[in-house]
């Protein structure tokens, strides 16, 4: 069939034509939105789950839902590198508040209120950018005294109070987007925490939406105790058969296309309904059919080609950025499959006697997310099918 049509779309935060199995996700944020515009408190949003589960589109899609609704918007991608000029946690949601802010300038008229918040901003961003790069596209100094200590945690809380109490006046509010949250170290996960904390405590509609690994609630719980309290926290996991099936065949039905039962349930069992596999496999299918419609065998085809495309790209990306080292010890983690494994039993494989003896290697792995510590003393790889790829790699 004709690829220039091909309904399906994998990659890196590309939305599907279909978000399939996310409506109770998509419902927790509205209602989030709706209770705030409403003057009532509500909890900030973590979502978690492992790569490839689709949390940076839906991350995207709920970006959208507020800004659609006239919020406030800072969207960022918190980053390892995050040592490197310009891209610090700090320089990011400056920029990003940068873009909204002028948007809101436009659209609202500049009050008494939001102009006190601006300058509020300016005086955040100049810690970023002395050079004054920031600009809102209006004159506003810079409100010396506030935001500008220095003191993420101060700055940040300062900021969140000033804007919210601007977007409360207009009947909005203001949501910070951070995916990849887990790569923030701890200042800047308890400055999060504190504006969040405060903010609520003082009735401003200001809230943070971060998505990341399974490791992030604990992490959040190392950088503040009552973190547990700030947040609802919503594991992203695979779709179930039903939603699966749909995010196949519901795309291919708005081009006049249909799938055979048996394509479907080869794709859905094949990606085991994690959704960059499905929309990997299906957009591979989609290539294979001759047409009319999509067959069983077209599906095996399909599922064989993407499941290439996923070892040459998705997993051999992962793999090439470890050491030998590291990747011994992610081989000593594939007999568990999935896992979690135990980390003492992973040394044992190793010929280790303790735990301590490849504690380095773990803690690099982590460091480069290609692991991670679910619970103490358990290990796992952050992809699904990892196991599977390393057992088929022959080095």
């Amino acid at each position: 069939m004709d690829p220039v049509s091909n309904p399906y779309s994998p990659g890196a935060g590309l939305r599907p034509p279909e978000l399939a199995g996310r409506e109770a996700d998509v419902t927790s944020f509205t209602t989030m939105i709706a209770r705030a515009e409403a003057g009532r408190s509500n909890q900030s949003l973590v979502l978690t789950g492992l790569r490839g589960v689709g949390k940076t589109v839906l991350l995207n899609d709920l970006a959208e839902r507020a800004r659609k609704r006239d919020w406030i918007v800072a969207q960022v991608e918190a980053r390892v590198d995050s040592e490197a000029a310009g891209s610090s946690f700090r320089a990011m949601v400056a920029r990003s508040l940068n873009q909204s802010l002028r948007y809101v300038t436009g659209s609202w008229g500049v009050g008494e209120r939001l102009r006190a918040a601006l300058a509020t901003f300016k005086s955040f961003s100049i810690r970023t950018d002395p050079s004054g790069g920031l600009s809102l596209g209006i004159d506003i100094d810079a409100q010396r005294g506030r935001a500008d200590s220095g003191s993420l945690e101060m700055d940040l809380s300062e900021l969140a109070f000033d804007l919210g109490s601007s977007a409360s006046d207009r009947g909005t509010g203001v949501a910070v987007f951070v995916d990849e949250m887990q790569e923030l170290d701890q200042i800047e996960l308890a400055a999060i925490c504190t504006a969040v904390h405060e903010a609520g405590q003082r009735s401003v509609p200001f809230y943070v939406v971060g998505a990341g690994l399974p490791s992030l609630p604990g992490l959040l719980a190392e950088a503040r105790s009552y973190a547990e309290r700030l947040f609802d926290y919503r594991p992203i996991g695979p779709l179930d058969g039903s939603d699966a099936e749909i995010a196949v065949v519901r795309p291919a039905e708005l081009q006049g296309v249909s799938w055979q039962a048996e394509a479907a349930k080869a794709i859905v069992e094949a990606s085991a309904g994690y959704p960059y596999f499905v929309q990997e496999f299906a957009k591979s299918t989609w290539d294979y059919a001759p047409g009319p419609g999509v067959k069983a065998g077209d599906a095996t085809l399909g599922i064989q080609a993407g499941r290439d495309k996923l070892d040459s790209g998705f997993f051999a990306s992962r793999w090439n950025r470890a050491t030998p080292g590291e990747r011994e010890y992610l081989r000593a983690m594939a007999p568990d499959g999935e896992g979690p494994a135990v980390s003492g039993e992973v040394a044992r494989r190793l010929g280790k006697r303790t735990v301590q003896q490849v504690g380095p290697i773990r803690a690099r792995l982590i460091h480069k997310g290609l692991v991670y510590a679910p619970e103490h003393g358990l290990v796992a790889y952050t992809v699904p099918g990892m196991a599977d790829f390393i057992n088929r790699q022959v080095d």
